[in-house]
């Protein structure tokens, strides 16, 4: 275990003031020779330094040296290889650019080739599909245009044979209905006679009364009510203005709608005159039964598109028949004027037919006298 100074002096007898000097003046030499270790320290330290610096400095110098001379040669033998690098670069280059400009001229001048092909037989394809649709098309239409024909010839065939059905469906009807409608007829006509001559003599009886009643009520009013005479005269007056007064507003509104029911008339009778005129005008070179097809053909058609459908209709109506054609006189008529008046134009025996008909079905039916 170390001992320390201070531990010395306390062991001997000394006072205290010399222990304090003492250790003072030890303290102070214990420090100088601190200072005096340090200073030789650092003097010795320093010239080490120096050495070591002295030493380090040629030795890095020297390594720089060599390691710059190597790498500097290395550096010139690189550039040498380089610039041999380059030139040999430049050689292939030179010859590789002549081998890519004949290759790229050659296909180039492949593509080309090929692209007019390509183009050509483009146009080829072109032209036949513009060929094949144009004859597909012309196909088409004509299968459109005949079967437009068979259909109008179809219709026109059920037509005719619709009529003619119909022609004999209207022939049992009538005979069925005629006999139906006189037994029917017979029964209520009798049946009215017996009711008839019944009212009859309730009306007779109910006349004789009233004319007792009369007499009975005139005698009474001469006899009992002269005073009340002008009063009723009044009334009786009264009630026959108001009477009128009423039957003239009814002849107004009755004149209102018979102008109003006048009018529809004159109009439907326009169009009749028109469409009649037109249907004479169009189905005059036609035959009788081509007349009767081509009517029931255009009897649900509008007036104003008669002529239209009439040409539709025109040649499956035919049916390969050219239609009579009437000859008129280029010579000037000479009209005589003998006060005479003009034949009516008469109806035809199918139309008789039907107004005879149909007035005979009225009679029986009992709706016209």
């Amino acid at each position: 275990m170390a001992v320390t100074f201070k531990d010395l002096i306390e062991g001997t007898d000394l006072t205290s003031e010399v222990k304090e000097s003492l250790q003072e003046a030890w303290e102070a030499k214990v420090s100088e020779a601190k200072e005096q270790m340090t200073a030789e320290l650092r003097e010795e330290f320093a010239q080490r330094y120096e050495h070591d610096k002295s030493q380090i400095v040629e030795a890095v110098d020297n390594f720089i040296t060599d390691k710059v001379t190597a790498e500097v040669a290395e550096i010139a033998e690189e550039k040498g290889a380089l610039a041999e690098d380059r030139v040999k670069y430049h050689k292939a280059i030179s010859e590789h650019a002549k081998l890519l400009n004949s290759f790229v001229t050659e296909s180039l001048a492949k593509e080309v080739k090929e692209l007019r092909a390509d183009k050509s037989r483009v146009a080829e394809h072109v032209t036949k599909l513009d060929e094949f649709i144009t004859e597909s098309l012309a196909s088409e239409i004509a299968e459109f245009h005949e079967d437009k024909k068979s259909l109008v010839e179809q219709k026109v065939k059920m037509v005719r044979e619709g009529k003619a059905q119909l022609a004999e469906a209207k022939k049992s009807f009538i005979s069925k209905a005629a006999n139906l409608i006189e037994n029917k007829i017979n029964t209520v006509i009798n049946e009215e006679v017996k009711s008839f001559r019944d009212d009859i003599t309730k009306s007779r009886e109910n006349d004789f009364g009233r004319r007792i009643f009369e007499s009975f009520a005139n005698e009474y009013n001469t006899s009992y009510l002269n005073e009340s005479k002008e009063i009723k005269t009044l009334q009786r007056t009264l009630a026959e203005m108001e009477t009128k007064i009423n039957e003239a507003t009814e002849s107004v509104e009755a004149s209102q709608d018979a102008a109003k029911l006048t009018e529809s008339k004159l109009r439907i009778a326009e169009d009749r005159y028109t469409r009649k005129e037109t249907l004479n005008e169009l189905m005059a070179p036609l035959g009788k039964e081509k007349k009767e097809i081509m009517s029931d053909l255009l009897e649900s058609v509008t007036t104003e598109k008669l002529e239209s459908a009439f040409n539709k209709y025109l040649p499956s109506v035919l049916d390969g028949e050219t239609p009579r054609v009437k000859k008129t006189l280029s010579e000037s008529v000479i009209k005589e004027h003998t006060g005479n008046k003009e034949s009516v134009q008469t109806a035809s025996d199918d139309e008789k037919d039907n107004v005879v008909e149909l007035d005979y079905i009225k009679k029986l039916a009992g709706l016209s006298k």
